[in-house]
């Protein structure tokens, strides 16, 4: 497997602290990982790879919080949980076999409609329910294949698409939406870190520390959303976001 030097892997990691807050205060921190890793010089699958494991780390975290606080009842995702893993099987399988020259090119702009996704997209207003109906299944289904396939073969920016699907599919409250997204990312990153495991593309040390580093920058956004000028922090961070993805042009 490729890895990355000391350095490399500590700048990354502190890369990961501030995606980590920009996550938490305004998403999209994929927006940033994945053009600092493709600015460390590798190529845009062990990139993507790489970033699969901080980010798996991350959902963890979240969804075991959930778990334990009994806000989040996985038997009612059953559905869309398989139908995301074969999705995301797909996705990781084509992203496997596209030339590397063309997803080079590619990736800058996938950074760049997801970040204006995240920039433009309003969330809808419902009453509050704990879970989706049993009808709601097959709902799921194309959900979970579409975004599934997407977070497989890129990634950045699934926990909004799935956030806005599960509002506008099942008419869910943005609070229980976020809930429900973060075990559905989870076992699409997971499905696409083993196939990207079995094919070496993937820098395990520098995951494993960007991955800390994520959870500890969401930790360190969560205090801060509690600050008065959060929506200036929020200002900034996309600015940073912005940066970042002509960083990614720059790198092509």
């Amino acid at each position: 497997m490729f890895h990355l030097g000391l350095t490399q892997i500590l700048l990354l990691t502190l890369v990961a602290i501030v995606a980590g807050i920009v996550d938490t205060l305004a998403g999209g921190g994929g927006l940033i990982t994945v053009p600092a890793l493709l600015f460390s010089g590798v190529s845009p699958v062990l990139a993507l790879g790489t970033n699969k494991l901080q980010s798996c780390l991350c959902e963890t975290s979240a969804t075991l919080m959930f778990s334990k606080r009994n806000t989040l009842n996985l038997k009612t995702l059953k559905t869309g949980l398989l139908f995301t893993l074969i999705g995301s099987m797909l996705g990781t399988w084509l992203l496997q076999h596209t030339q590397a020259d063309l997803l080079k090119k590619l990736v800058p702009f996938f950074l760049v409609g997801v970040f204006l996704m995240n920039l433009l997209t309003k969330y809808q207003i419902v009453p509050e329910r704990a879970a989706p109906s049993p009808s709601s299944n097959k709902s799921l289904i194309p959900l979970g294949l579409g975004i599934g396939f997407y977070n497989g073969f890129f990634g950045p920016g699934t926990g909004t698409i799935w956030a806005v699907g599960l509002q506008k599919g099942l008419k869910l409250s943005l609070k229980t939406a976020t809930m429900m997204t973060k075990p559905l990312n989870l076992i699409g990153n997971l499905t696409a870190l083993t196939i990207f495991f079995g094919s070496g593309q993937i820098d395990l040390v520098a995951g494993i520390a960007m991955g800390f580093g994520a959870i500890l920058g969401g930790i360190c956004g969560a205090n801060l959303v509690m600050l008065k000028n959060a929506r200036w922090l929020k200002v900034v961070f996309n600015l940073l976001m912005a940066a970042s993805i002509v960083g990614a042009f720059c790198a092509i």
